[in-house]
């Protein structure tokens, strides 16, 4: 395997134009970028460059090898990188899941500084119920999760408080609440009101359902179609810093004094060791949270 400072001397020197210069550009001596450069013809036994004249030039046999020298260059760099990560303690891989009833686009700058910050790390998403995510943890099969907090202690997971999400009544922009003024708990009660099928197995439920007359939908994605189609009013989870989704209003019902909103928690499996990069994604995700959430509508 060759060296890859023999391969940097190389690189600069071909984009510089002398071998000065590369050694500025490096930050070493002259007679060390000389002396790599004459090592990798060696090793390669190849001529790399005409020093005939006053300054080297390249070979027609260097062009040939500069595009993969650039290549074979930033592999060996991927891979020390890679290596210091893994030797730091940053996990190969993690699993992270959100509850499926919250939309996922206030969390996607995290993930995008997540992908950059570990670009080795394979990370796999998961959305599911509460109630879902809860069995997951209990195995062992997510390592982070953002769920609503549970009335008691668990005793399969650990778990760290990160504030309230808040709802809001919705419904779309034909919806007959749009232009009503005054909604009464009659309205309430007898238009359809759509509701997350993760209340079915919550104590939640005899809270949230307020109509007889019920749709339930699996996940924040097919609530938020379903409300944009018009066939009823929901409790939605909002970006409070971001506008309402297209198609979407809020209204407030006669009897709605107060905001409403539900506790979340981020949980891991019980017992299990948090490395210092997850540590930190919890602390990040958990501010991501705060952020989320800190502005009234």
């Amino acid at each position: 395997m060759i060296n890859s400072e023999l391969l940097k001397s190389f690189i600069a020197a071909a984009d510089t134009g002398s071998f000065s210069a590369a050694a500025r550009q490096l930050g070493r001596q002259q007679s060390t970028i000389s002396s790599n450069i004459a090592k990798l013809e060696d090793e390669l036994n190849i001529v790399l460059f005409d020093r005939k004249g006053k300054y080297p030039q390249v070979t027609e046999a260097g062009l040939a090898l500069y595009d993969s020298a650039k290549l074979a260059l930033n592999s060996a760099e991927r891979f020390e990188n890679s290596a210091a990560l893994i030797s730091a303690g940053s996990p190969v891989s993690l699993t992270i899941a959100f509850d499926e009833d919250l939309p996922l686009a206030p969390f996607m700058a995290w993930l995008q500084r997540i992908h950059k910050q570990y670009p080795i790390m394979q990370l796999k998403l998961v959305r599911k119920a509460s109630t879902q995510i809860f069995d997951l943890v209990k195995n062992n099969q997510v390592d982070l999760a953002l769920t609503p907090s549970l009335e008691s202690n668990s005793s399969f997971y650990e778990f760290t408080a990160v504030g309230h999400i808040h709802y809001i009544f919705a419904c779309g922009k034909q919806h007959p609440f749009r232009h009503k003024r005054h909604i009464s708990n009659d309205d309430l009660a007898t238009s359809t009101q759509l509701v997350a099928t993760s209340m079915l197995d919550s104590q939640l439920v005899q809270t949230v359902a307020m109509s007889s007359q019920r749709w339930y939908c699996e996940g924040y994605d097919a609530l938020l179609a379903t409300l944009q189609a018009n066939i009823g009013w929901a409790f939605l989870a909002v970006d409070h810093s971001a506008p309402l989704p297209e198609g979407i209003v809020t209204f407030t019902p006669e009897f709605s004094a107060t905001q409403h909103s539900a506790q979340y928690d981020i949980i891991w499996p019980k017992n299990k060791i948090l490395s210092d990069t997850e540590r930190q994604l919890r602390d990040q995700l958990a501010t991501v949270v705060a952020n989320f959430s800190m502005n009234e509508r």
